[in-house]
């Protein structure tokens, strides 16, 4: 009798586990975790004993953004982190057991008359408003006990979130767009100083560009903290400028990414002879290029190219004595740097990114070591947000193509954006925020 019923129970457990989010987020890996943390650990003490100044050669940003926006009916003000990979959105709720500090007060699902869970009675066959989405996450007509359906989601560094799954208005500027599934956190773990959450802009069915139908929109992330970053959305995600375009790429594997088709690069005047083959997504969904805004703020290449990189850094600061950086878990340091060589980015279709020093070089607040912010990894190439820091991506959705400028010079302005099929208008502002996982 006692083996029956451990039996039915280890059954039970694992039938509520098989309803549990499975969606793809980014990839968690020890490893890059480790160095991340301590990437936004030095850049933390940086930014608190900064002066006000800068010169331009490391970033004045941990390389995190958080989002303002609001959900439920009347409209209650969170905070999220923005984020283009993990596939999914969520709060904490009110009703959390586990609770961690936020800077706005927690989402309370019982003030909100639009607050709904979402479960089985959402993804039968005669509601197809939620078809993609019931079967993205695996909820069928009977799968959930009740109304109630449970996600969990795990991130890198011990963040973690789990809870239920629910819908309910979400309220950008002036416009308000009704019944986005997103995750009620009730048990979260991990340090996300002070914001309530993730809000997610990748390819998935899940994230708000999809539920919303948002064909268009674009981020400008500053390296400054002391400038606001802004997305747009619709008619007012474009260049400013003439800017350079390359081709979306599908990764059928991990739908939930965006991926770029990366040709070579060139630093200083050199135009490394990296293998054609090198950046290209294999069959089994490895390799490629894919693009992070939250995750690793340090870029990784295919150890091939890395090689390559690495090698040509070297040539060009000759007179340079590299020191160790092993205990930042980086791999080419300098002390007393005056000029990097410069770095740039050739895409697919012709499009060429040139980088600043402040989007490839990190600066260690304790050591004072200037160190290459690339990686070498094997199997799979990511740029990260220090990268995209200072450079105006707009994703065009509908045409698979994102296009690309440099922001926050004298002739780039932020404008308010419209939700295409909406009558008002809305902007989402972004504000850096010092953000340390």
């Amino acid at each position: 009798m006692v083996k029956k019923l451990a039996l039915v129970i280890i059954l039970y457990l694992f039938l509520i586990f098989l309803h549990f989010s499975t969606c793809l987020g980014a990839p968690i890996d020890p490893v890059k975790d480790a160095i991340a943390d301590q990437v936004r650990k030095s850049l933390k003490k940086q930014l608190q004993n900064n002066d006000g100044t800068t010169n331009g050669e490391v970033p004045q940003s941990s390389g995190t953004y958080e989002v303002s926006f609001a959900i439920g009916t009347r409209p209650q003000n969170v905070t999220a982190i923005l984020d283009i990979a993990s596939g999914f959105i969520w709060t904490q709720c009110k009703t959390c057991d586990v609770c961690l500090n936020q800077t706005t007060p927690l989402y309370n699902p019982q003030s909100s008359s639009t607050y709904s869970n979402f479960s089985s009675p959402n993804c039968n066959s005669t509601n197809s408003n939620y078809s993609e989405v019931c079967d993205y996450i695996g909820i069928t007509p009977d799968a959930c006990p009740g109304d109630s359906c449970y996600y969990a989601r795990k991130y890198y560094q011990g963040q973690n979130s789990s809870g239920l799954y629910a819908t309910d208005n979400f309220t950008l500027g002036s416009t308000s767009v009704p019944d986005i599934v997103f995750g009620c956190g009730l048990e979260n773990y991990g340090d996300y100083d002070n914001s309530s959450g993730i809000l997610n802009l990748g390819w998935g069915p899940l994230s708000l560009v999809s539920q919303a139908r948002i064909m268009r929109f674009s981020y400008c992330l500053s390296s400054d903290q002391r400038k606001n970053s802004i997305v747009n959305f619709g008619s007012h995600a474009k260049l400013q400028g003439p800017g350079q375009s390359t081709p979306l790429v599908r990764n059928d594997v991990y739908p939930n990414w965006y991926y770029v088709g990366l040709a070579n690069i060139t630093v200083g005047t050199t135009l490394l002879d990296i293998p054609s083959s090198t950046f290209k997504i294999q069959e089994d969904g490895s390799g490629g290029v894919y693009l992070l805004t939250n995750e690793w703020p340090l870029t990784y290449l295919e150890v091939a190219a890395y090689d390559l990189v690495k090698q040509a850094f070297n040539s060009s600061m000759k007179n340079q004595t590299t020191v160790d950086g092993s205990d930042l878990g980086l791999d080419l340091c300098y002390k007393n740097v005056t000029k990097w060589p410069s770095l740039t980015l050739h895409f697919d279709g012709g499009a060429t990114l040139k980088l600043k020093t402040v989007n490839y070089v990190y600066k260690d607040a304790d050591t004072g070591l200037q160190c290459l912010a690339i990686l070498p990894w094997k199997g799979e190439s990511s740029l990260g947000s220090f990268i995209m820091m200072d450079t105006n991506f707009v994703y065009d959705l509908e045409n698979k193509t994102i296009s690309f400028e440099r922001c926050f010079d004298d002739s780039t302005s932020s404008v308010i954006s419209n939700i295409p099929h909406l009558v008002t208008t809305m902007a989402l502002f972004l504000f850096c925020m010092l953000k340390f996982f």
